[in-house]
């Protein structure tokens, strides 16, 4: 009986630390495809969760955003974008990774030159 103990207490260990332990994934409902106008701030979230916390990395066009970038910062829960620029428009990748694997989220931003319109291109 001691032995059926002692496996069903490393069961259950095993169970309990390792059940909630994965791969980051998406935790919030992501708006794929962001618009901006020229001279605003946009701030792009990154709305993920893992265990262990992943490690957030974002790039642009496949480069890699630094603390070089000086009109952009990387958040907690984002990337913002100060004083949005013609050049900001493209593909931009929120790369989530922890030791059990890795999730992106991708966004497309569009820089609009026109300040009389809205974020639907109304005027």
């Amino acid at each position: 009986m001691d032995i059926l103990k002692t496996l069903l207490f490393i069961f259950e260990a095993v169970f309990l630390t390792d059940c909630f332990r994965g791969p980051p994934r998406v935790s919030g409902k992501v708006a794929y495809r962001q618009t901006a106008r020229l001279g605003s701030a946009i701030k792009m979230p990154c709305p993920v969760e893992g265990d262990p916390p992943p490690l957030i990395m974002w790039t642009k066009d496949d480069r890699n955003i630094h603390s070089g970038w000086i009109r952009f910062r990387i958040l907690r829960m984002g990337l913002k974008i100060k004083e949005v620029e013609a050049d900001d428009a493209g593909t931009y990748i929120c790369k989530a990774t922890n030791g059990f694997g890795s999730v992106n989220i991708n966004y497309t931003l569009i820089v609009i030159d026109d300040p009389g319109s809205d974020k639907t291109g109304e005027p």
